[in-house]
C-alpha cells in the first residue's frame, strides 16, 4: 500500500507535486495497514497434466500487479495448458487493481482457449467481487482442490 502524507516539508516534494512515501516503521501513524499484512507470496503448482495452480497471498495493489500479471501471462502461454487456477484465498488486501488483473487474465484465457478458475476465499477478493458485481463473471470454486477436480483431467 502506498500512503500519501500531508504536511510533509517542501524538501520531500518532487517536480510533479508531493512525493508519495510508504510507512517506514510500525511506529509510523500511517503504517497500520501496511504492517498488519504480509508481503506478496506466489507459488506455482502443476497438480495434473495441463493444469496449473497459481497461489497468491498477501496484497494485490498497483505495486504487485505487474509481477502477478507477468506470472499469469507466462502460465497462460504455456504450451500444453488447458486450465489455470488462481487461488486467491490467501490475499489479505485487494485494491481495484485486482479486478483489472482478473479481467485481463480472463480475457487472455478466453483468447487462448484455456479454462480459468478463481478461488476467491472468504476475504478480500470475495468482498471485492461481490461489491463490484463481478462474482458471476468468473468461474469460482471454494478451494483449489475443487477446481482441480472440476478441471476434468
Amino acid at each position: 500500500m502506498i500512503v500519501s502524507r500531508s504536511g510533509m516539508p517542501p524538501a520531500a516534494w518532487t517536480d510533479h507535486g508531493h512525493a508519495i512515501v510508504t510507512p517506514c516503521t510500525a511506529d509510523d501513524p500511517v503504517a497500520t495497514h501496511a504492517t498488519s499484512v504480509s508481503a506478496l507470496r506466489l507459488a506455482v503448482e502443476w497438480p495434473a497434466a495441463g493444469v496449473v495452480v497459481v497461489r497468491i497471498g498477501g496484497e494485490i495493489d498497483l505495486s504487485t500487479v505487474p509481477r502477478l500479471t507477468e506470472v499469469i501471462r507466462q502460465r497462460l502461454t504455456a504450451a500444453a495448458l488447458n486450465t489455470v487456477i488462481l487461488d486467491l484465498s490467501g490475499v489479505s488486501f485487494a485494491s481495484s487493481a485486482a479486478i483489472e488483473l482478473l479481467l485481463h487474465s480472463q480475457r487472455r484465457a478466453d483468447h487462448r482457449g484455456v479454462q480459468l478458475f478463481v478461488v476467491p476465499g472468504g476475504g478480500a477478493i470475495l468482498r471485492l467481487l461481490t461489491i463490484t458485481g463481478l462474482r458471476e463473471r468468473f468461474v469460482c470454486r471454494e478451494t483449489a482442490a475443487q477446481a482441480v477436480a472440476d478441471a476434468g483431467v
